[in-house]
């Protein structure tokens, strides 16, 4: 296996979604389906989390291909879309104005590590399917000095304990970069010590079966179609049988709460409590809770 510095990992990163955003039509792109559809629950659920955003300042980090910026635009807010790779902030702009939204957004390159925001000069950060991409503690941290005493951290990434979708991991080799982790339970103690209030929702258990479909009888192999794109962009074929393996997820869920870790996506909200000087300060308690539970 090889070792990758964080500049190397960034460039790997980059070079990887400029490659993305340019093979993809602006035309295949839709921000309302992905807030709305039935297959999407943890979209909904970052959506329900933001609202109102009328004239609230929203930071997406790791904008990708638009659709969060834009959607959140469309809602009122005052948008700045971050991505490390130029060209899906060209995408994303391009979107913007299909839109009609440009005017809403401002597009910024750079790492979800060291962006360049004003201290507390935030109402709200989303961040979805980017966390697994970059360190946690450090984007955590810049994160929380950007956001407003009260300031909102949303987000929505993949967990990692899941066998079937690890499965997919290793098979879909040519859509996903070396650096990818998915979430552990260790990242998420370290998201409490920024953010204590943290609420978190998990989605995604027998629902991944849909996966399983696309694989064994429609024949699509996961290097030649994102799979969590398609369950989202062709909803209304999937919208029935998700809805009842999704009824069977809530009824597990809630009876089974350990299961929850073997969910897809966890999703989660939580409000600024730290001032910008103790920041450091929560971040070493942190180190020092982890230290003790190993």
């Amino acid at each position: 296996m090889g070792f990758f510095t964080k500049k190397d990992n960034n460039k790997t990163e980059e070079d990887f979604h400029d490659e993305w955003a340019l093979s993809t039509h602006i035309e295949d792109c839709d921000p309302i389906a992905q807030f709305s559809c039935a297959t999407s629950p943890e979209y909904r659920y970052v959506a329900d989390a933001l609202y109102p955003m009328n004239d609230k300042k929203i930071l997406v980090l790791g904008c990708g291909l638009g659709e969060e910026a834009v959607y959140c635009a469309l809602q009122g807010a005052h948008v700045i879309a971050l991505d490390i790779s130029k060209r899906m902030l060209e995408h994303t702009a391009n979107l913007a104005r299909r839109h009609n939204v440009e005017m809403f957004i401002c597009v910024l390159q750079g790492s979800a590590e060291q962006f360049q925001c004003e201290d507390g000069s935030l109402d709200a950060i989303l961040a979805c399917n980017i966390l697994h991409h970059v360190d946690i503690e450090k984007s955590l941290r810049c994160i929380s000095r950007a956001l407003k005493p009260g300031g909102l951290f949303v987000f929505s990434e993949p967990l990692a304990y899941n066998p079937l979708i690890n499965i997919y991991r290793a098979m879909a080799s040519r859509v996903r970069t070396d650096g990818e982790h998915p979430l552990t339970l260790k990242d998420i103690e370290v998201m409490k010590c920024f953010f204590p209030t943290l609420e978190l929702k998990t989605f995604h258990l027998f629902t991944l079966g849909i996966f399983v479909w696309f694989f064994a009888i429609e024949r699509i192999h996961p290097n030649s179609e994102r799979y969590w794109k398609k369950i989202i962009y062709d909803a209304l074929k999937y919208e029935r049988a998700f809805n009842v393996l999704s009824r069977i997820d809530n009824y597990l869920l809630r009876i089974f709460p350990f299961l929850s870790r073997f969910c897809w996506v966890i999703a989660g909200k939580g409000t600024k409590k730290f001032s910008v000087d103790s920041l450091d300060s929560a971040a070493s308690d942190c180190h020092d809770n982890q230290s003790a539970c190993q």
